[in-house]
């Protein structure tokens, strides 16, 4: 089975609630800074370029319950921006190391594998061949951030 996938960043509802607030789901002020060139953005799934208006937010990107639901720190834009192409791999992101954490239905991690540099699309799709996956979880290796959510388009 070779699933058409869909790739999530922040939710909208989330980001307009944040920007809106001034302040994220856990209550920490939303504080704006020049970005150095870099921050690896979960809003449009971008990496920043010098000069950028973001923010360092708590999120949560598990919409299930129990242990994994984490919470951790996320870059994105202070202001509206273009939302991610569902649709393919964030071209930023290609080039990258990541941990890819599947999970079932009910939030329980079934597995996890470091996919090197411009492998990242084959692991997704290795791993979905499983039907217990219901979503991945794509991070940073080194600090564990999260940095987008895969699942089975429909």
């Amino acid at each position: 089975m070779n699933a058409e996938l869909r790739y999530e960043g922040v939710q909208s509802s989330t980001l307009d609630r944040i920007r809106c607030n001034r302040h994220d789901d856990s209550g920490n002020a939303v504080v704006p800074r020049r970005s150095g060139g870099g921050e690896p953005l979960r809003c449009c799934l971008t990496i920043a370029g010098a000069g950028e208006n973001i923010a360092l937010v708590a999120y949560r990107p598990m919409t299930a319950g129990g242990p994994y639901a984490e919470v951790g720190p996320v870059f994105i834009h202070t202001a509206d921006c273009a939302a991610p192409d569902a649709g393919s791999f964030p071209i930023d992101f290609r080039d990258r190391r990541a941990a890819l954490r599947p999970y079932d239905a009910d939030g329980q991690m079934l597995d996890g594998v470091v996919a090197d540099p411009g492998t990242g699309e084959v692991e997704l799709k290795r791993l979905f061949e499983d039907p217990a996956v219901d979503t991945v979880q794509v991070r940073n290796v080194v600090a564990g951030c999260w940095n987008f959510t895969v699942r089975r388009q429909g």
